[in-house]
């Protein structure tokens, strides 16, 4: 059975990504060999919570090309730092070696807080 811990991070996993798919609307890794099944791809991975909700740190990729940013990770480093800049980038990697142990408060609050600027989208 799943605590309420789990319960909230899968929301608010769903929740990002609905909102980063909502937002782009397409692969921003343009190729010929992109479908058109968006996910919700992390510059820095997923396992960095601090940076896991951040959607700075999130965007919309087909199946592809979120795959490949896991074997060859410079190609969308490389868009993401001319799309938003190297302080950002910098910011974004100072966030994520952080120690973030959020409470359940602070996790429904970010989940409220997202709904919010998902319901901007919908």
């Amino acid at each position: 059975m799943k605590t309420t811990r789990k319960k909230l991070i899968d929301k608010l996993d769903k929740i990002v990504s609905l909102i980063v798919r909502l937002r782009d609307k397409k692969c921003i890794t343009p190729s010929v060999k992109c479908t058109k099944v968006l996910q919700c791809s992390h510059l820095i991975r997923r396992g960095k919570l601090p940076t896991r909700f951040d959607l700075d740190n999130c965007n919309a990729q087909c199946s592809y090309h979120n795959y490949l940013h896991n074997n060859y990770p410079e190609i969308y480093t490389e868009w993401w730092l001319n799309k938003y800049g190297q302080e950002k980038y910098n910011h974004l990697i100072a966030q994520s070696q952080k120690i973030w142990k959020p409470s359940i408060t602070e996790l429904q609050e970010l989940l409220e807080h997202l709904t919010k600027i998902y319901n901007t989208y919908v």
